[in-house]
Formats: C-alpha cells, structure tokens, sequence
C-alpha cells in the first residue's frame, strides 16, 4: 500500500473557509472511496498517518471519528484503524462517492448509483405521500406552507443552487403540516445529502414545465386527503424528470 495518493489529496486546494479537521476528512474519505484502502485495509498507524497529512494528532483522531460515524472505518484490537466494506457505509457517503467520480475496483459504477438514487428517490417521496394524505384530511390541515414553498421553488426554476432547496422545502413543509414526525426526522438526516448531490449534478436534468401545475394538483389532491391521486401525480412528475436524466446516464451505468 502506498502514501502518494493520500499526500497528492492533502496537498489538493481545500474547500474555502475549510478546517484542518475538514481538510483531512476529506483526504482520507477521497482515498477510501477511491480505493486506496479497500475495505479490510489498515490505514497507517496514526503518528505516520498525521505525517502524510501535516496534521496534528488530535486534528487526525477527530477526523477518523467522523469517518467512523459514517461508518467508514472502525478501530480494532490489534489491527489499527481498517476501512469497513462498502455495504456498512452510511448515506452520507454519496455524495463524496459521486463528487471523486472513481469508485473502488468492482464498486458500483457513479451512474449506476445515481440511477438507483433516482429510483429510491421516486419510492421514498411516493411512500411518504401515501402515508401523510389521511392525516392531513383526519387533521383538517391546511398545505399553504407547502404552496408558499412551492412558490419560491418556481421563481427559482432557473437558480441551479436555489431550486433543490426550495423544491426540497416542498416535501419538507407537507410532512411538517401532517406532523409526520419520524419522517421529519429522515428528511433531516437526508436533507445535507439531498442538496450536496443535487449541486453535484446541477444542470444535467431539465426542470418540466409543468412544475408548477403537477405540485399545485399535488396540493389540491391532499386537500382532499385524495392519497392515491397524489401518490399518482407525485410518481408520474417523477418520472417524466428523471426520464432525460435516466437516458443520459444508461450509456454508463
């Protein structure tokens, strides 16, 4: 195993307003991703790990912390510090694996993960739907915060670093109208993903013109605590978005 892709990724230009805590996450999360440690590897024990990357040690247990959080790596007995198999990593990971573009050896290909991205997206909003419906209608709630989201989402069509947001607010202010608590909570864990991916891919896919109209019927229908017609309107505008970008990506995948 070499050190020269962990120094090359040290040495790379850190994002703006980076920490040396967030310098050297990033390192090591681009070359577990990559490859450079496949999983079952030992990383270097931790005086020579904090020498290839200029850091201090504690900015380098830190850093293995929050690897380990998501759930990258583990410590062992013995054994050191060793990168966890790819079926253990947490969500949170997808975005670095689309951002470094070069999965491991035998890992799944960038488009083939964003394409079962699109199909678990199309599942989880379509389920959500489902189960808020009737509770809006036993509730006798009101979908004005989602309207005014909706709203914001539209004037920014043509915002690529705004639109996810406002869009993502959509969703968000539907569940929080339904007190859907659980399912609050996942769109929090989902929300820094969500909008990560969605800046990584900006621009590849055309928002349809009928936006607008599909989510405001969207609306009417849990006015009327119409689960199946949402659930139908929601899958259906899915669809025809993913449509172009699913095209594009099969070339690859």
């Amino acid at each position: 195993m070499t050190t020269s892709s962990l120094t090359s990724a040290a040495h790379e230009a850190p994002p703006l307003g980076a920490t040396a805590i967030e310098t050297v996450f990033e390192a090591l999360l681009q070359d577990i991703v990559r490859g450079t440690y496949p999983a079952g590897a030992r990383l270097p024990a931790e005086r020579e790990l904090a020498r290839i990357l200029g850091a201090s040690r504690p900015t380098l247990r830190e850093a293995l912390r929050r690897l380990g959080e998501w759930q990258l790596v583990e410590p062992r007995r013995g054994s050191g510090v060793v990168v966890r198999p790819l079926r253990d990593w947490s969500i949170e990971v997808l975005p670095a694996y689309l951002r470094y573009g070069k999965p491991a050896p035998g890992a799944p290909s960038v488009a083939r993960m964003l394409l079962d991205l699109l199909e678990l997206r199309r599942a989880f909003f379509s389920d959500v739907i489902r189960l808020v419906a009737p509770r809006m209608k036993a509730a006798h709630t009101s979908t004005m915060p989602a309207r005014a989201a909706l709203a914001r989402a539209w004037a920014a069509r043509h915002n690529p670093a705004l639109f996810p947001r406002e869009d993502f607010a959509v969703i968000r202010a539907i569940v929080e109208t339904a007190q859907f608590v659980p399912a609050i909570w996942m769109l929090n864990r989902l929300s820094r993903v969500y909008l990560e991916i969605a800046e990584t891919v900006a621009g590849s896919a055309k928002i349809p013109e009928d936006y607008l109209d599909a989510h405001s019927r969207l609306l009417d229908a849990l006015d009327r605590g119409d689960g199946d017609t949402a659930v139908t309107i929601i899958s259906d505008y899915m669809e025809r978005h993913d449509r172009g970008f699913v095209q594009t990506l099969e070339a690859f995948a």
